[in-house]
């Protein structure tokens, strides 16, 4: 029934757009400690089919996405990947799919510099160890043990330039809490384009 003269007719919603639906962009120190507290609690599963199978739709999904960003990738080219490749987020994301314009040594060495600025004579060393697609980056306090400080530090530059490296600090302690108690900072999945 048409509307009346004296009642106005009810707006049409408009489509919402692709950006306002999109979520807010996570921090990605934010999101891997997020995904680690969630493997943590799937650990806790034990050895049960519920847990393989969560396992399994998570690497489902990374594989999904890691080739939908590939894709993107080859259809962009590679002046847009560089620029996707500097944003945090977006870097973060190509490094866990294996797809980082730069290196995981170059980004390893830039978060170190970043600390160099940050700790001057307290920077640690480290060496890179590992087969390109399962790096460990071994850190060396420049007076062990490794303060909570400096290893904060290093967990935080690395967090956002190379969160695919699994780090270990030599000398220190590792708390049950700490993202260099030697384990991934964020899930790496491979991706074949």
């Amino acid at each position: 029934m048409p509307a009346s003269p004296t009642t106005p007719a009810a707006p049409t919603p408009a489509a919402p757009t692709p950006a306002a639906t999109a979520p807010a962009a996570a921090d990605p120190r934010v999101a891997a400690a997020r995904v680690d507290d969630l493997l943590a609690r799937l650990d806790q599963l034990g050895e049960n089919r519920t847990r393989v199978l969560a396992e399994e739709i998570v690497r489902a999904l990374m594989e999904f996405y890691g080739s939908g960003l590939a894709r993107l990738a080859q259809l962009t080219g590679d002046d847009t990947v560089r620029l996707w490749g500097a944003d945090p987020q977006l870097g973060a994301l190509l490094a866990m799919h294996g797809l980082h314009p730069v290196g995981t040594s170059q980004r390893v060495e830039q978060a170190f510099a970043q600390v160099r600025e940050q700790l001057g004579s307290q920077t640690p060393t480290f060496e890179i160890t590992g087969p390109e697609e399962a790096r460990v980056v071994v850190v060396r306090p420049a007076v062990p043990p490794a303060s909570p400080a400096v290893a904060a530090a290093v967990e935080d530059a690395i967090a956002v330039l190379a969160p695919e490296v699994t780090i270990t600090v030599e000398g220190g302690r590792a708390e049950a809490d700490d993202l260099a108690a030697g384990r991934t900072l964020l899930p790496v999945v491979g991706v074949s384009a």
